[in-house]
């Protein structure tokens, strides 16, 4: 199985560029489903996280309100609190290490965009950040109440117009794992295969095209392929994309 290796500060917190978790992702995918790299194609995340990276998978509500979507479980811990809403009240559960958790409210129909991406947010924080939060590190208590939750929840919604220079370590680490999920749900080299057996004249049609095909055959949110199309310099940051837009992509 593949281990990437990158710097870190002395935290644990990996320093490392778009670039580097692009080559991680492609990495990942080659040993995973090496036709994938070949064919674009939706990345099965779940047989992902659960058969190659070996992690442990449950549904839980995290919260009365929705508030998190996803968490990462480093250590082996009885103090992981959920939601019961048959009680109306919180209570706390007994967690394997390395066990992701993903909020209930996520398994709805219409929620299968931001399943598939949390799912693979987890996964970037089980690949990057895993030294960071192995029990014992001194820098564990500066985020937690007590070294024996080790684990960081993910909320649903995350401030970006936060100067990067005030960034904690919790921030780089939700960045981190979001371009993971990202690379990981559209490998960089696939969405540039994919894009370039398009021919389309017209730059405004382009982009809906372009966007609109990635969302389609990788199986993401029209907001997640036009990001990770911008982030790739394959569109405009800027780009206007249709809000109902039909074509013919055979």
């Amino acid at each position: 199985m593949y281990k990437p290796s990158f710097k870190t500060k002395k935290s644990g917190l990996p320093v490392i560029s778009k670039e580097e978790i692009d080559c991680m992702a492609e990495r990942y995918i080659f040993e995973f489903c090496p036709k994938a790299l070949a064919t674009p194609q939706e990345i099965d995340i779940d047989s992902f996280a659960s058969n190659y990276l070996n992690v442990n998978q449950d549904f839980q509500y995290l919260s009365h309100n929705g508030i998190y979507l996803g968490m990462m479980v480093f250590n082996d811990t009885k103090k992981v609190i959920v939601y019961n809403p048959d009680k109306n009240e919180a209570e706390y559960l007994d967690v394997k290490a390395r066990t992701i958790i993903i909020d209930n409210n996520l398994l709805e129909n219409n929620q299968e965009h931001r399943y598939r991406y949390t799912m693979g947010h987890e996964c970037g924080h089980d690949i990057l950040h895993r030294s960071y939060f192995v029990k014992g590190l001194s820098n564990q208590i500066s985020l937690f109440e007590s070294q024996d939750k080790p684990l960081i929840q993910c909320r649903a919604a995350i401030k970006a117009d936060k100067n990067k220079r005030l960034w904690t370590d919790k921030d780089w680490m939700e960045w981190q794992s979001n371009y993971m999920s990202s690379a990981l749900l559209m490998p960089k080299s696939m969405v540039k295969n994919l894009i370039e057996s398009i021919d389309v004249k017209n730059n405004v049609t382009k982009n809906s095209i372009y966007v609109y095909t990635v969302a389609d055959v990788f199986n993401v949110s029209i907001e997640a392929a036009k990001y990770r199309l911008s982030g790739l310099g394959s569109i405009p940051e800027d780009a206007i994309i249709d809000d109902v837009f039909l074509f013919d992509i055979s």
